[in-house]
């Protein structure tokens, strides 16, 4: 992410840059995938760990640009404050695309108690559908438990969020093993992940699809 008017609009044109991130390996793999797809190296920039202040540094111009930012929703703060960006999506630049946000139960939970995580896989698929369906009715329940919460960012990120929830799957929640596998391929070209994993292992649909025939 660059601000609007500085010329960076791409990883071709990071080379000699600061790069705030949060400090983060995954951060810097990423960047490195973006940069190669234009021909640059991580040699090219320098990588400045800012923490997870990346919107503070980047509007104040202590780096050129930022990785780590949540693309849905650093990007409507810097512009509700008065600093449009560019977004450079990492997906548009050789990295594959993966589930950002998953559910996490250890096999003992789901052996000795899958009734409730059924019933839990399934009340998080009704509210997102909800959700779904009526972005102000999400928007309200979320302030009604979050006061604090900035009702304008968050209605604004919710438009942008809502289609990608369902983006390449026949149901909400429903995962893959081609996407699982490509993003294991490419954490274990970057020395992120133990080469014998088996992502078949990683994750199921079971529970989701439990969920969505009960809804059906």
């Amino acid at each position: 992410m660059t601000l609007e008017g500085s010329g960076l609009e791409s990883p071709g044109d990071l080379a000699g840059m600061q790069i705030g991130y949060p400090g983060i390996p995954s951060n810097e793999a990423l960047l490195e995938t973006m940069l190669e797809s234009e021909g640059l190296t991580l040699d090219d920039v320098e990588l400045v760990n800012v923490g997870f202040n990346l919107v503070q540094a980047l509007i104040a111009e202590q780096v050129d640009a930022i990785i780590g930012a949540y693309w849905v929703h650093e990007s409507i703060l810097a512009e509700n404050e008065g600093f449009p960006v560019n977004i450079m999506r990492v997906e548009d630049h050789e990295v594959p695309i993966y589930y950002e946000l998953v559910l996490v139960a250890s096999d003992e939970t789901i052996e000795d108690n899958p009734e409730m995580v059924e019933r839990f896989v399934r009340a998080m698929q009704q509210g997102y559908h909800e959700a779904m369906d009526d972005f102000d009715a999400a928007t309200d329940a979320m302030m009604e438990e979050y006061p604090d919460t900035d009702r304008a960012l968050e209605s604004d990120s919710i438009v942008m969020l809502a289609p990608l929830w369902t983006e390449g799957a026949d149901y909400f929640g429903q995962q893959t093993t081609e996407r699982w596998q490509d993003f294991a391929d490419w954490m274990i070209d970057g020395g992120l992940l133990d080469p014998d994993t088996d992502v078949e292992n990683a994750f199921t649909n079971e529970f989701v699809e439990a969920a969505t025939e009960d809804d059906e």
